[in-house]
């Protein structure tokens, strides 16, 4: 009769405690349940691609393009929900060679750059979620659906609150001189849809001393970037990167595809820091003239332009709704203009 006992005691006890780290991050941290923009999430979106949706619109990118576009107002304007396959911290370049290399896709592809990021090796930090669409396991897959009521329910449930991250981040510990440069954790700046939209957490816009965290943590990182390769290494590099460009967008056209180009909104901090680091002439010029593709740069326009980025990086959720909208209306104008007209692109 004992052990009956004991393990009602240890469920309740076990329910207080989930309860209790639950009511910390939703009441005294403000966080909410979303969905983790785990790698699955990201391969089930990926599926998506592919010609049983003749109409397809994809997004490339880094977290600006997830942050930024607003899917229903995009659906709103086109007619077409759109497949959302930007990933943070990311060259949009790899991807684009992905969706290329990919005969199923026929439709228009969105690629957002993010200057810096495109002198990444490779992907970057979310590489491992292209290798999982390739990959998957059928128990990674269920997993991951598992994983979904989770996710929407519980909002401790996420990168950010995992315990040793918590702990690592605490103010106690001491500094240790000589240590080689660690990057710390980028901390919840979004809530996550189930068809990967992101929006910015209204606490980073609303809480000055969070403000201060995050783009802290963005002036971190950039200042402590490993050194560039030599000129003529480098200029190497990008030469490659933008033959690449041209070979890709040449496949998707040919199968009767379209690719477009779109440079998101930065500011203050973090946008000197892109003036210096990647200027515009050189690497959003090079790309679009490369691709000869149509480019939609925010600077260009003050519908675009004229939006609040509060951590310098991405756009308010509250501004999201009306810059997509504008966006929509440019792009279809440039390409009018070009004499590309798409199913993908509404009336």
């Amino acid at each position: 009769m004992r052990w009956p006992r004991v393990a009602i005691l240890a469920v309740v006890f076990a329910a207080i405690g989930i309860g209790a780290w639950e009511a910390y991050w939703r009441v005294a941290q403000g966080y909410e349940a979303s969905y983790r923009n785990s790698d699955g999430q990201w391969a089930e979106a990926r599926r998506r691609v592919d010609r049983s949706e003749p109409n397809a619109t994809v997004f490339i990118g880094s977290s600006r393009t997830q942050f930024d576009i607003d899917l229903d107002v995009w659906e709103e304007e086109t007619g077409v929900h759109a497949v959302q396959l930007a990933l943070e911290g990311s060259n949009a370049i790899p991807i684009l060679t992905h969706i290329a290399d990919d005969e199923d896709f026929a439709g228009l592809l969105v690629v957002g750059i993010t200057p810096p990021l495109v002198f990444l090796p490779g992907v970057g930090l979310r590489a491992e979620a292209v290798e999982h669409y390739f990959d998957e396991t059928p128990s990674q897959w269920m997993g991951n659906k598992l994983s979904y009521p989770l996710e929407t329910r519980l909002a401790f449930y996420n990168i950010d609150t995992k315990l040793f991250t918590v702990l690592t981040r605490q103010a106690w510990w001491p500094d240790r001189p000589g240590l080689p440069f660690q990057q710390q954790e980028v901390r919840k700046i979004k809530n996550m849809r189930r068809d990967r939209q992101a929006d910015l957490w209204n606490r980073v816009e609303d809480d000055p001393a969070f403000n201060a965290i995050v783009t802290g943590t963005w002036q971190e990182i950039l200042e402590n970037l490993p050194p560039p390769p030599p000129p003529e290494v480098a200029q190497a590099a990008f030469e490659a990167l933008l033959e690449q460009v041209a070979v890709d967008v040449a496949k998707i056209r040919a199968r009767g595809g379209e690719v477009v180009f779109i440079r998101p909104p930065s500011s203050d901090w973090f946008r000197e820091f892109e003036r210096q680091a990647s200027p515009r002439e050189m690497v959003w010029e090079s790309i679009v003239g490369t691709a000869g593709a149509v480019g939609v740069h925010f600077e260009d326009y003050p519908a675009l332009s004229d939006v609040r980025t509060p951590e310098w990086s991405h756009i308010s959720s509250r501004d999201k709704a009306r810059w997509t909208r504008a966006l929509v209306g440019i792009l279809r104008d440039r390409m009018t203009e070009r004499g590309i007209h798409r199913p993908e692109m509404g009336t």
